[in-house]
């Protein structure tokens, strides 16, 4: 406890049995260590002797008259006792005497060859007799104290130090020995419990503190023999066992333990009998504990008193939480209590808390996320009492993939499922039901849906019915009224038939990377091949009749095949450079949706700009309204050889197509079957209308017979240069062309 000495245990914190006869020697550590109070049970010393001596001194069939050795004035006096006790008999036994090493030095307290004695004895042997002997531990025990009283009461003895081992063995052979033995001990001690019954106190006059103050714990400073200058004479005190801690356990929990620890006289007698039946147990390796353990056991109402009552328990301080389920891809988390510092007997209970939260809380199912866990712990705390009202946070729903009627069924599911009722939530009770299921319009017409089919069947037959009438042009060709047609424009135009019917399928199904980028190919090559056709058809009549410069103008096929694969150019450039930059990738997007509360993916085919699409719209309204001026310049030509107005009426389908087209493409939101019934209902519909324009007058007349109209028909390719030749001249002055007459 101080630094002035070191012990065998260093640090030792506190010693528990601090004899107050002691506090003089004590002093020196007082700057390091402080008096924390009393045991509760209490210490005294004194002078004992046998029991069996006490019983037979005062049975006077052995001593007459009766010895009393329980009681001191006899001691001084009786010659019988003095001679049961006589210190010749201690000299006389080699096994005690003299010790095995010097305990009292000589001229310390009036010690020589290991005793020291009274002045009553120096005059009793003066006098040729014997003295007793009272048999001593350590001359610092209680130092000084008996040696004066007993000399003051002119009681003639020896007192020889023996050390405690051998004091007491030897005092234990006298015993068993049937002996007498005086000597000097302490209560409470093993001794006496080990031994219990077979000694007993000597009784000294009786107690006085005043005079018990007086001693001086010198003794012999006279010399050797000789009277003492302690004047006490009273027997020894009982007095309370102090307990001494160092200063630095004052402020430590520790130190409030050692200020409330006290156990009675009972305890302590209680502590040593355990601990006597622990050793004498072979079996006991530890019988300090045995002992110390069982009474901790069994007097919970002495020593829970020694405790500061530990604070209430709370969840916030003394109950931690572990979360569980977020290392993995479980959708289920478990908030899992545990006390903070748990009993080591029995995880369940507390150590460092009690009353209050006295259980632990029931493990917290929930399918909210970890971070959520985490960053609102006084939301989740108040599910510990009761399960919170559920809420549309506590369910979600689950949006199935396209079926043949273009839906897609929308299914509300609580997160965490009761495991017997789906129908109810495991984690929340109350509040919000579960919604019903409901339907949504898919973004796109699936493959599957039967108006995609009938589309798609619509469109092959389309396409048959085109080809057919490729074939049927082709195999014409020499007819009039298709040489004047110019046939391989109408194979152009037909083409640009079926690649219309190839894109009103291609708007059906799921959006692929093919099909996005397929659909405005299809679309623009449609449209670029059949006005384009009947652009450059309207073209080679205007430069054959319409030219002011009569001379002979020859337009070959090859000039016009350059001329229309420069409109299909100007398509490939757009393309081109839109796919390149900003190619129509199919997108998931997350929207929120009409039809429930939440939001739903859908795939489309998507570009970042619009500036492609502008520029597609923006030529093929200058192709469209390009073929509608060069029809109006050549309306007055024979209708064998221009067509302005099949031209101006697919023209208008056109426009009219696209008024409705564009609106419902940019500036209205249609389910996606509806939107493709319209997109592909009006392109087969303006495609058969278109093709019906061209085509239907031209097959109505191929039975016509060339006549007059041979001669004309060859100026389609080849016009005559002669400037007075009256027919060219009244052909390109009067817009159109008939019969030679005979004169002409």
């Amino acid at each position: 406890m101080s630094s002035a000495r070191s012990g065998l245990c260093t640090p030792t914190h506190a010693d528990v049995e601090v004899w107050t006869s002691s506090l003089k020697a004590l002093q020196v550590y007082a700057n390091e260590s402080y008096s924390v109070g009393g045991d509760g049970y209490f210490g005294i010393s004194g002078v004992y002797t046998t029991h069996d001596f006490v019983l037979e001194g005062a049975n006077e069939s052995i001593y007459s008259p009766p010895l009393y050795p329980a009681y001191w004035m006899p001691y001084r006096s009786s010659e019988v006792l003095i001679d049961e006790l006589k210190e010749s008999d201690l000299r006389g036994n080699p096994k005690y005497f003299p010790p095995s090493e010097t305990f009292c030095a000589d001229g310390f307290l009036g010690c020589r060859d290991h005793c020291s004695k009274s002045y009553a004895c120096t005059l009793r042997e003066e006098a040729g007799k014997e003295c007793i002997v009272v048999a001593m531990m350590f001359p610092t025990y209680d130092q000084a104290f008996f040696q004066a009283v007993l000399s003051n009461l002119d009681v003639p003895a020896y007192f020889c130090f023996l050390g405690d081992t051998g004091m007491q063995n030897y005092v234990l052979d006298a015993q068993k020995n049937g002996s007498r033995a005086l000597f000097y001990h302490y209560e409470p001690d093993m001794f006496h419990i080990q031994y219990k019954g077979l000694f007993d106190r000597v009784f000294l006059p009786r107690s006085d503190p005043t005079r018990v103050l007086l001693s001086t714990r010198e003794f012999g400073e006279n010399g050797y023999g000789n009277k003492t200058d302690n004047p006490v004479d009273v027997d020894f005190p009982s007095m309370q066992l102090m307990k001494y801690a160092g200063l630095r356990v004052k402020s430590l929990p520790i130190g409030a333990l050692l200020a409330k620890l006290s156990i009675s006289d009972l305890d302590i007698s209680t502590l040593f009998t355990a601990y006597s039946s622990a050793k004498d147990d072979a079996a006991e390796t530890d019988p300090y504990f045995r002992a110390s353990c069982g009474w901790v056991r069994d007097n919970y109402a002495t020593w829970s008193g020694w405790l500061d009552r530990l604070p209430l328990c709370t969840l916030q301080e003394y109950i931690i939480n572990s979360v569980s389920g977020c290392e993995n891809d479980s959708s289920v988390r478990a908030i899992e209590f545990q006390w903070e510092t748990p009993n080591p007997a029995d995880a369940s209970l507390p150590y460092a808390c009690d009353g209050g939260v006295t259980t632990l809380p029931a493990t917290i199912r929930t399918s909210r996320s970890c971070d959520w866990i985490q960053q609102n712990p006084r939301t989740w705390s108040d599910w510990i009492d009761a399960k919170p009202a559920c809420d549309t946070s506590f369910y979600d729903y689950s949006v199935s993939a396209c079926d043949s009627a273009a839906l897609r069924g929308v299914t509300y599911f609580w997160l965490l499922p009761n495991a017997s009722d789906v129908l109810l939530s495991s984690e929340c009770e109350g509040g919000a039901a579960l919604p019903a299921s409901v339907q949504i319009n898919c973004e796109y017409m699936p493959a599957s849906s039967p108006v995609f089919q009938v589309v798609t069947i619509l469109a092959a037959m389309l396409t048959v019915l085109l080809l057919v009438a490729m074939v049927v042009v082709f195999l014409r060709r020499e007819a009039p009224i298709i040489r004047r047609s110019q046939y391989e424009m109408l194979e152009l135009i037909l083409v640009g038939g079926i690649f219309t019917c190839g894109a009103a399928v291609a708007y059906g199904g799921r959006p692929t990377k093919l099909l996005c980028g397929l659909r405005p190919v299809l679309v623009s090559m449609g449209f670029t091949t059949i006005f384009g056709a009947l652009v450059v058809k309207s073209l080679r009549v205007y430069r054959v009749f319409m030219r002011s410069a009569m001379k002979r103008v020859t337009v070959t096929l090859r000039m016009i095949l350059k001329l229309l694969s420069f409109f299909y150019l100007v398509d490939v450039l757009i393309f081109v450079g839109w796919f390149s930059v900003d190619f129509p990738l199919p997108t998931v997007t997350t929207k929120e949706a009409t039809e429930f509360r939440g939001s739903v993916d859908r795939i489309t085919c998507n570009s970042s700009s619009f500036i492609f699409t502008a520029l597609l719209i923006f030529w093929k309204a200058m192709l469209l309204f390009v073929g509608l001026y060069l029809s109006f310049l050549i309306r007055n030509v024979s209708v064998d050889f221009q067509e302005s107005h099949w031209i101006f009426g697919s023209a208008v389908v056109v426009l009219v197509a696209s008024v409705v087209i564009l609106p419902l493409t940019y500036l209205v939101d249609l389910p996606a079957a509806t939107y493709f019934v319209f997109l592909a209902g009006l392109l087969l519909f303006c495609t058969v209308l278109i093709m019906a324009l061209m085509l239907l007058p031209k097959l109505m007349r191929l039975q016509e017979s060339g006549g007059a109209s041979t001669v004309i028909t060859k100026t389609e390719v080849s016009t005559n240069s002669d400037e007075n030749h009256p027919s060219v001249r009244r052909a390109s002055s009067k817009y159109k062309v008939g019969p030679k007459t005979t004169q002409e």
